[in-house]
């Protein structure tokens, strides 16, 4: 049955297909923002169009991606085989993955066992411990770095199959060297994921490699993340000791990855400070209030409100005298999950007032929140542009 295929084709302008993170609608909107375009097929796969090779390096939340090959009803086999047939000569390492509602480690087991049996190559076939090759295995053997390492991705969407070779995986231990490695941390004031703060500049960005300002910088995550990425930044905080371990932990990046950082830091209040032009676009964790390891009484998580809401719209007020229209941000300010209900601060529903217009990158305009299973506190991204 595996040897049946049809040539019935779907989407063939849809080339990629990303494996989304472990909260997929953040993925999403960070692809439709970045490439004006993804089609969630899956819930965790999307499908993009886009003329050039994606760089998976600067995708915060996605995991994986590939160059879509086959997109058809019917079976893939006699499409696998001529596909690895005609791979350069040598040993071929091979890596499936299936994505979908019925698939399992057996599946892959499975197309393994036909491939193995069928093709006359010396093959490698990495076993299944589930129906996904685990992330750091595809690392570990390197796959989708030469012709001959390659790693499948299978996505079934009833009798629609779409295969794509696998372009690219995020690098676990860059990620962890830049959270865990960096000399200055400090888990008081909050550890905005580098992963999130990609995603963050992503959302906010137009496309053009231009100035950043962090206005609640911290430990300059952000910074780092955009530095990274090509722009010149700019980083404020109105506690001393914070300008310093971003401007430690900027240096400690510049050196250690041999990059030029173009770098302003200052301390400062963002409710009222004047910031240096140019700043072609703001990306930010503001103060998100009082952490919480157990529920609060309501009067209290009240008061918490109340004081992250009067400072935060008083940031928004000063920035907006300050920026272009159609400046691009993203703020992440704070939202808390108790009893089984979402507590959102008020500004989000008065942005207007703010002389900001609101993007929505989700579906039917859901709120973008961050959130870990248990979390009190969590963090919504609020993707903004400064009205004309």
């Amino acid at each position: 049955m595996l040897l049946a295929m049809t040539n019935v084709r779907y989407n063939i302008d849809m080339n990629y297909l990303f494996v989304l993170g472990r909260q997929p609608e953040i993925g999403l909107a960070e692809l439709r923002a970045v490439f004006g375009n993804a089609e969630l097929v899956l819930p965790n796969i999307a499908l993009v169009s886009s003329e050039t090779a994606p760089n998976i390096d600067v995708l915060g939340g996605v995991r994986k991606c590939g160059r879509v090959i086959y997109d058809a009803d019917g079976q893939p086999g006699k499409f696998l085989l001529d596909k690895l047939s005609d791979l350069p000569a040598g040993k071929i390492t091979l890596g499936i993955s299936h994505y979908g509602k019925n698939v399992s480690a057996a599946t892959a087991v499975k197309t393994a066992k036909f491939l193995k049996t069928k093709l006359d190559r010396s093959l490698r076939i990495l076993p299944n411990k589930a129906a996904e090759i685990a992330d750091a295995a595809t690392l570990g053997n390197r796959l989708g770095t030469s012709p001959n390492k390659i790693e499948l991705l299978m996505a079934y969407l009833g009798h629609r199959l779409i295969i794509a070779e696998l372009t690219g995986v995020q690098d676990l231990n860059a990620y962890t060297l830049r959270d865990r490695g960096r000399p200055k941390r400090d888990a008081r004031v909050g550890m905005l994921p580098p992963k999130l703060a990609q995603t963050m500049v992503n959302l906010a960005s137009d496309g053009n490699k231009t100035t950043l300002l962090d206005p609640f910088c911290g430990t300059g995550v952000v910074l780092q993340e955009a530095a990274l990425m090509g722009f010149d930044v700019t980083g404020t905080d109105i506690e001393p000791r914070m300008i310093e371990y971003s401007k430690a932990n900027l240096t400690w990046l510049s050196e250690r990855l041999h990059i030029k950082i173009n770098q302003k830091l200052a301390v400062a209040d963002a409710t009222n400070f004047t910031w240096t032009p140019p700043i072609d676009l703001v990306v930010t964790e503001t103060y998100l209030g009082q952490p919480y390891s157990t529920a609060p009484p309501s009067e209290k998580l009240q008061q918490n409100i109340t004081t992250c809401n009067t400072i935060i719209s008083k940031f928004l007020k000063n920035l907006a005298n300050q920026i272009a229209p159609g400046a691009g941000l993203c703020v992440a300010v704070p939202c808390w999950f108790l009893n089984n209900k979402t507590y959102h601060l008020p500004l989000t529903h008065q942005l207007a007032t703010f002389d900001y217009e609101q993007i929505y990158y989700s579906e039917k305009q859901k709120p973008l929140i961050y959130h870990r299973e248990g979390q009190i506190v969590a963090r919504e991204l609020l993707v903004l542009r400064r009205k004309p």
